[in-house]
Formats: C-alpha cells, structure tokens, sequence
C-alpha cells in the first residue's frame, strides 16, 4: 500500500487488497477461498478499464503526432509513451511468468474446468517457497527478484520523464506521490520480520493470484498516469497572450464618390514574451503545407527561411507602405517568431488590393473569416460603384440573401465558396462584377456536460443523482447553434461489477441510469459513453466520455 494523491478507483483496489489481506490471516473455509476470486476478477475488470484508458491516450498521441500543428511537440512525446509502455510490460510479463509457475502441477495445479484458475485452493506452500521463504527452496525462490523488479520500474518510470522538454524536479515529485507501485520493507519496529514479500508467507494460492494481479493494477495506474501526464504536456510551452489592443481593419483602401467607409474594430492579443519580426518578399510557397481545411500551416526551421530571395523587414510595428499602380497590386511575407520547442515559425501572409480612378469591391464575414455548415452566416457587401441598396450576390456552393442591412450566406460541404457580386451605379448602368474566395467549415464538437456544468471528476452521489440529463454545449463560438443529444450508454462499476444500461434514447436519464445511480456507492465510477449528439448542420457525431467518481 502506499499513500500520495490516489484516485477513487486506486482507493477502491487498495481497499478490496486490504480486505483480502485481512480475511488470508485468519483460517478461512474453501468457501472464501474461492470467493477470492470473485475479488481478483474485480480487479481485473480495473485493469481492463486502465489498459482502455492507456490506450484512449495512445490514440490521442498519435492523432496529434500526425497533425501537423501539434507535430512538433507530439512525436517525442509519442515516442517516450512507447518506452514507458515497455518498462510496464516487462514488469507484467515476469507478473504473469510467477501465475504460470503457481499453476504447474508440482505446486497448486491448474482447474482444468477454469483455465488460469488454481485447482488445490488451500495450497499455502507453493506461493511460500515460490516468493516468501528464501531458504525453502533457495533456486526456486522469486520473493527478492520480484521485489526488485517493482522498485527498479518505479525509479525507472520517473527516469524516465527527466530528459522530457519542460518538466521540472516539482512535476516529477507530484507525479511520483501518486504512484502506488512500490514495494518497501517494513519499518514498524514491532514487527520481526520486516521483509516486503513476507506478505505470501502461508498465503493460499488464489490470494497469491489476487495480490500479483493487484500489483499488475498497480503498474497499470503508473503507466495511465504518465501517459495522461505526457499527453498534458501538449501546449504547456504555448504562449500566454498577456496584452490587448484595439484594432481597426478597414475594408477599403480607397473611396469613390459615394460611396460608405466600412471597417471592422475587433480586439487583437499578444504575448510580451513572444518577438515578432515581419518581411516581405517573394515566399517559397512550396515550404508550407496546408491542414484539412486549406489553410497554411507555419514553416518551422533553425536556419532557414521560406522566402527565394533576401526579403524586406518591416519595423517593429509591421506597417507596410507601397506605391499602388492602376489594377491589382499584389504582396506577400511572412512573420517570425521563436518556437519555444525549437527553431523559428514562419507565418505566412498574402494579399492585394485594386487601384483604380473609381469602383471597386470588398466583402467580408462579419463574425469570421470564414462560412460555417449548418447556420446563418451574416455578411456585409460594398460594390464600390453601386447605388446603395442595388448591390446583387450570389455564392458557390451555397446560397447568399439580403437580410436588413446586410446579407446572410449559407453553405452545405467543405471547401471553398466563391462570391460574385456586382451593383448598378446611381446614374443606371451596371458595374464591374467582383468576386472573393471564402473558406467552409464544419461548426466544431460540442462538449459534452451533464446538467450543463459537470464535465466529470469527483461527485457527490447525491449531486450526480439530481441531475436531469446530458447536455452538449459549444464554447468559445459565436453562432448561436445547438446540439441535441440523439443517445448515449451508461456504465456503473461497483465494487468491481460492471452494471450497463445501453441504448438510452435522447439526454435524459432514464429510469434504468436512476436506478443504477440509486445503487451506487461512494468510490463506484459511472460513466457516460458513446454519447451522440446532432448538430444544426444535420450530421451525427459522438463526443468523448463523462466519467464520475462518487465520493
């Protein structure tokens, strides 16, 4: 056992260990003997929760490995999951060898009618000789190596962390304080042999079973911890934005007679610790790559630059100024900054602007630079030319309306949405027409929250009982869309028993997860899963888990 910061299904493990213990001190009937394996099959169940949880965080690494914006700090991330899962392994492998040694006919049998089950379960000598009595049967004694196994894979584990980038002596302490796979001696000085595997001394064999399993539960925590450490980790060397400003965007560069100025004012952020050095020039477009979407993703080196020739650097407050000839004036760059994980980030910028004795064009959405699926985009519309109120649009991929004073776009697939808009002048003739590119986008994932607040962790049962339903929410998104939960399963693990209720339709919880809750104890873990949820753009999409635990 060992203290730190546990978690309520780690307490709950080491609390069906003590009780195990407890019952293997006393002379027990073949009766409980065989309800001990009723405890090792609970623990085996956590495992089994641990090893999907280490594997949920092993799929979250790769996904972010193979994205290109989170590359960088992902793959060794990925990489030291990997060896930390070797140094897991290996401890379990010996874990298993000792269970398939217990199992050999000269010592406790195997059940041939329960495979991986002992068949004399009131055998207290072969987990004696095997890992308690070092003189019984000294070439066959695995007690001490055990023991030194469980030591070394702990100090190994935290050894580790140290070469990760960012972790500090402070994070690798905290981590360590919540590990439970230990094995130290005993200090209590009443006690006369203090020896760590003195705990199989004359224990039956189905307990021997459920303390290797219990240990194995122990490794297994270590390494969900670690990993869901490491995946942590992933933009801690962000930078923290620390510094607001006013900025006004205008979205003309020049006026022809009659026509209205248009800007949008928006609030910009940036870091004081972050230096920005912007160049002009012509770029190598072939450096940067592009996400899912079309956007470009920054260039990222120590020593080299996107541009094909020297570039122009612009002062310290990026503003640009150049001739402008009759037609399109084009321009390109891209800005500088340090890369906490290492190098230097290129981003890159491009743009053009029209020069003319009159007319012209600009549209922009008025919420994002971009068109979202599923809802009413608002746009506003200047053909430079045009009498107020004559200007006419239409959108690719999409359809474009006049709303008010302004218009509303709505679109349908991902990609690219090309606008067309034209005007007629005051003294009726019609104008030039213009048109402007603009990228669609999927509205993101809702987060999933019960009540609209609980997002998981500790819960009062009473609390977690008086709750209605499911509710999924958008944050940090400025469409007004919402997300129905269409259905969802919920899971009860008590005492080790997996308690389902599947299938439940819409968000809120029926009577079978009323009655489940109903029976829930304090460190029982319920889970919502496999939640599914349908968005205004008419997909169907499933959000990650809710998971309790009932304190």
């Amino acid at each position: 056992m060992a203290g730190g910061k546990l978690t309520p299904r780690q307490k709950m493990i080491n609390m069906m260990y003590l009780v195990l213990t407890a019952l293997l001190a006393m002379n027990v009937s073949s009766e409980v003997l065989e309800a001990f394996r009723l405890v090792e099959v609970g623990i085996e169940n956590s495992n089994g929760v641990l090893e999907d949880k280490i594997k949920s965080v092993d799929e979250a690494l790769v996904a972010m490995a193979s994205d290109s914006k989170t590359s960088a700090e992902a793959q060794p991330l990925l990489a030291k999951s990997k060896e930390i899962s070797g140094i897991t392994n290996d401890l379990i492998s010996f874990l298993n060898e000792l269970k398939a040694t217990l199992l050999l006919p000269e010592n406790s049998g195997e059940n041939p009618e329960r495979p991986g089950e002992p068949e004399k379960l009131d055998d207290i000598d072969s987990g004696t000789r095997l890992l308690s009595d070092p003189e019984a049967a000294p070439s066959k004694f695995k007690g001490q190596e055990l023991q030194d196994k469980i030591n070394a894979t702990k100090s190994t584990l935290m050894a580790a962390l140290k070469d990760v980038k960012g972790v500090t002596d402070a994070d690798l302490t905290s981590l360590e304080a919540g590990l439970t796979l230990r094995a130290e001696d005993s200090t209590d000085p009443e006690k006369d042999i203090k020896n760590w595997y003195y705990q199989f001394h004359h224990v039956p064999t189905p307990g021997t079973m459920t303390i290797l399993t219990k240990i194995e539960n122990d490794a297994l925590s270590a390494e969900a911890s670690i990993n869901e450490f490491l995946l942590n980790r992933i933009g801690k060397l962000d930078f923290k934005f620390d510094k607001l400003r006013a900025t006004v965007q205008a979205e003309k560069a020049y006026l022809p007679g009659g026509a209205q100025y248009e800007a949008n004012i928006f609030l910009t952020a940036s870091s004081n610790g972050m230096i920005a050095e912007t160049y002009v020039g012509s770029l190598d477009w072939d450096k940067f790559e592009k996400d899912s979407v079309g956007d470009f993703l920054p260039f990222n080196s120590a020593t080299e630059t996107p541009f094909k020739s020297e570039p122009k650097k612009l002062p310290a407050n990026g503003k640009l100024t150049r001739g402008t000839s009759v037609g399109q004036n084009a321009y390109a760059g891209a800005i500088k900054i340090e890369n906490p994980a290492g190098g230097f980030d290129w981003y890159p910028f491009k743009s053009s602007y029209e020069g003319a004795a009159a007319g012209g064009f600009s549209a922009s959405p008025t919420k994002m630079n971009v068109l979202y699926i599923g809802v009413d985009n608002p746009m506003s519309i200047t053909v430079g030319d045009a009498k107020p109120g004559s200007e006419r649009a239409s959108l690719s991929g999409g359809s474009i309306s006049k709303s008010g004073n302004g218009w509303v776009a709505k679109v349908s697939k991902q990609g690219e949405a090309t606008l067309t808009a034209s005007g007629t002048t005051p003294d009726g003739k019609p104008t030039k027409s213009f048109t402007a590119k603009f990228r669609v986008k999927r509205i993101p994932d809702p987060v999933p929250t019960l009540g609209g607040k609980l997002q998981g962790g500790n819960i009062q049962k009473g609390t977690l009982a008086a709750q209605t339903g499911i509710i999924a929410l958008l944050k940090d998104f400025d469409f007004d869309a919402r997300f129905t939960v269409a259905s969802y399963d919920f899971t009860l693990v008590s005492k080790g028993e997996v308690l389902p209720a599947r299938g439940n339709s819409g968000p809120t919880l029926g009577s079978q997860v009323k009655n489940l809750l109903n029976r829930a104890r304090p460190k029982d873990i319920a889970i919502f899963q496999k939640i599914k949820v349908r968005g205004p753009d008419g997909t169907t999409r499933t959000l990650p888990s809710l998971t309790f635990n009932i304190i």
